[in-house]
């Protein structure tokens, strides 16, 4: 009788340890089956969003490019009406010759003063025609374009060149006043001295 229960009592462990193990099978693959379809879901998502977000950055590259075309487009019109116009032409070579004379003036005026040399308010005055000289020029680039320049454009252009002229001379006056006043100094120096050292040679040999 003991050994009939003592084989029961083993087989009912035994199917409990069975039936153990298959619920902690059961348990592991439910589980597992679970995790991969939340990993599934999230790759999904990510590519989703990876494909969402590159479709986007590719719109906007292509719109930016259909912009910068269509730019170039009118920016090209415009610069080939503007380049074949005389006008523009004509705009363009007053602006340079306004600006050399504006720089050939402050530069006359840079040496007078490096030269230490009179130059009483040209510097001034000087700062002050680049100043208008930048609005002339302004003007001569906007109007210059569409060939819409007033004669007060071209007279104001022409009296800054004339302002320049002015003061380029005066820089250019005080300079070989002052440059004639040494030299007058210094040769008449060299005169006497040559004199007198040819006096005092004559005058040795007598």
């Amino acid at each position: 009788m003991d050994a009939r229960i003592s084989v029961s009592l083993a087989v009912e462990n035994g199917v409990a340890v069975v039936e153990q193990v298959l619920i902690a099978v059961g348990v592991v693959g439910l589980l597992f089956i679970v995790a991969t379809g939340v990993a599934a879901v999230v790759v999904v998502r990510g590519v989703r969003r990876r494909y969402r977000s590159a479709r986007a950055r590719l719109l906007a590259v292509r719109g930016r490019q259909h912009d910068l075309e269509a730019f170039l487009r009118v920016s090209g019109s415009v610069a080939s009406a503007s380049i074949g116009s005389p006008d523009w032409w004509a705009a363009q070579s007053r602006r340079h010759r306004m600006w050399r004379s504006v720089t050939s003036a402050e530069h006359a005026i840079s040496v007078a003063r490096r030269a230490d040399v009179a130059v009483g308010d040209l510097p001034s005055l000087a700062g002050r025609l680049h100043t208008a000289a930048t609005g002339v020029d302004a003007v001569l680039r906007a109007g210059g374009r569409q060939g819409s320049l007033r004669d007060q454009d071209r007279v104001d252009c022409d009296r800054i060149m004339a302002a320049a002229s002015d003061l380029r001379s005066a820089a250019l006056s005080s300079l070989r006043s002052d440059s004639h006043a040494d030299t007058e100094t210094v040769v008449s120096a060299v005169q006497l001295e040559v004199a007198a050292l040819a006096a005092g040679v004559r005058a040795a040999h007598s």
